[in-house]
């Protein structure tokens, strides 16, 4: 009997020097059923170039351009890219990073065998400095909280760790935010989660991340969309405490996180970003009644006297103390 397709999905963006071993890992795999589909984003150096001869070696590697009525950017190429999937699985994929042989094999057995609609794999990551750790974040991917403790980072897992069901994935119209520049993979885990916790573990580690300084995620381009965006994400997770999805101590760490980004910012004098971070955290008060009540009012003055004191004159540094979150009641 034929095996299930599986759909991996790569965004790909000025990737010629690098694209290979990743590719090269795809092929190697022990389960042969699979489209690699890889979407161009763009590219100005030889990436498609590369992809076609790949595609002349093996034609599971399926390249594409994204369409020029797409947005710019990895999100909207994997959302196009799933459009184009055909598979009853869907992986997706980053194209500086490496599958161990039986990655496929092993994420499909678990899900063949359970009523899960995803299951998490462990990876390693090696750093810049070539360390190898476990995990991504964190070693853990196993939680009896999950959503609380996976918006903390006490469990952790890369997009590369997942495996799907598409009909899952379909049935709940689950797709990446294309409006986001950082935290897109954190926001979409996030609102899995929300709609089904119950993910089957492989304890494996089958995947391995690799950090390099051509990662967009370590770049500084766009750090004023990128900021906007991870506010964005944060400021959504504290809304869903009207589901009675949050615990206090998740929503005393977003709103921490929130504000260590107003400081950082304007101490290093991005005013641009210093005074959106201020309303960010200003604002991220108002997505709970208690949080409103007791807090809004005694960082309202602080915050507003930082933004324009230091951002002018480089002075109330000590007012950063009295507008932080760690005075929270638990």
């Amino acid at each position: 009997m034929e095996e299930p397709l599986v759909s991996i999905i790569i965004p790909v963006y000025n990737r010629a020097t690098i694209l290979k071993g990743t590719i090269d890992s795809i092929i190697a795999q022990t389960y042969k059923s699979f489209e690699c589909i890889v979407i161009d984003d763009g590219s100005t150096d030889e990436t498609f170039a590369e992809l076609l001869k790949f595609q002349e070696l093996d034609a599971r590697i399926k390249p594409f351009k994204r369409p020029k009525n797409k947005l710019k950017g990895g999100n909207a190429c994997r959302n196009y890219g799933f459009e184009m999937s055909k598979g009853t699985y869907i992986v997706w994929f980053d194209s500086d990073d490496l599958m161990h042989e039986n990655y496929l094999e092993s994420q499909v057995t678990a899900l063949k065998n359970s009523k899960s609609n995803f299951c998490v794999c462990n990876s390693t990551w090696k750093t810049m400095t070539g360390r190898i750790k476990e995990g991504f974040r964190s070693s853990k991917i196993k939680s009896n909280d999950v959503i609380n403790d996976y918006i903390q980072f006490i469990i952790f897992w890369h997009i590369n760790a997942v495996c799907y069901k598409s009909e899952f994935l379909k049935n709940h119209s689950l797709q990446f935010d294309e409006t986001l520049q950082q935290s897109q993979e954190y926001d979409f885990h996030v609102r899995v989660l929300r709609i089904d916790k119950n993910y089957k573990i492989v304890e494996q580690h089958l995947v391995t991340i690799i950090a390099s300084e051509n990662s967009i995620s370590y770049s500084d381009n766009n750090i004023y969309k990128k900021t906007v965006s991870s506010l964005k994400v944060k400021k959504r997770f504290l809304s869903y405490s009207q589901e009675n999805v949050l615990k206090l101590q998740t929503k005393k760490f977003l709103l921490t996180d929130i504000h260590n980004v107003f400081q950082q910012q304007t101490m290093k004098k991005n005013t641009r970003i210093s005074i959106y971070s201020a309303y960010a955290y200003l604002s991220a008060h108002l997505t709970d009644k208690k949080i409103f009540k007791n807090y809004f009012f005694k960082h309202l003055i602080p915050v507003l006297t930082i933004t324009i004191a230091y951002n002018l004159f480089g002075i109330g540094y000590k007012l950063f103390k009295k507008s932080n979150t760690f005075n929270y009641v638990k």
